[in-house]
């Protein structure tokens, strides 16, 4: 017998065997292992998606993504984005939604883990970038808090 020579294709990713796992990390694990866990997983979509060579362009001029926000209107997901009265953190307001960016949120009770940890380290590695400093998130709406805007504040460090 001669072996297959058919190229070995994979089976797609199952979507929902992955928000399954998600959902399972969230109700099983410890918080330290939920912010591990769901904090790579913002790292990689930031990264995957190669929105490092995005904000790059941007990088040391701060004003121009403001205004790519605040003037141009161009952010699906951000209304304003403006730096508080002493100039120690970003505001950032989000735009009404009516629904989550995440596609791992797309089912029925999906976790607050993504916006804990996950919208956290990926919003952390964008500002950070762009800034060129370590920064510190604070999720203060999300949808999947049952607020209509997706809204943190980034803390310069």
């Amino acid at each position: 017998m001669q072996p297959d020579k058919k190229k070995h294709l994979p089976q797609e990713m199952n979507h929902e065997q992955v928000r399954n796992l998600l959902k399972f990390v969230d109700s099983s694990q410890s918080e330290a292992v939920k912010e591990s866990v769901f904090g790579r997983l913002g790292y990689e979509c930031f990264h995957a998606r190669n929105l490092d060579k995005w904000i790059g362009q941007y990088a040391g001029d701060v004003q121009a993504f403001l205004d790519y926000v605040n003037v141009d209107r161009k952010s699906r997901y951000w209304e304003r984005l403006e730096f508080n009265a002493d100039r120690t953190a970003l505001v950032l307001t989000g735009k009404k939604v009516l629904g989550c960016a995440c596609a791992f949120a797309d089912c029925a009770e999906p976790t607050r883990s993504l916006c804990d940890y996950c919208c956290k380290s990926f919003q952390q590695e964008l500002f950070g970038m762009l800034l060129g400093q370590k920064v510190e998130v604070e999720i203060t709406e999300a949808y999947l808090y049952g607020d209509e805007h997706c809204s943190t504040v980034i803390r310069l460090v």
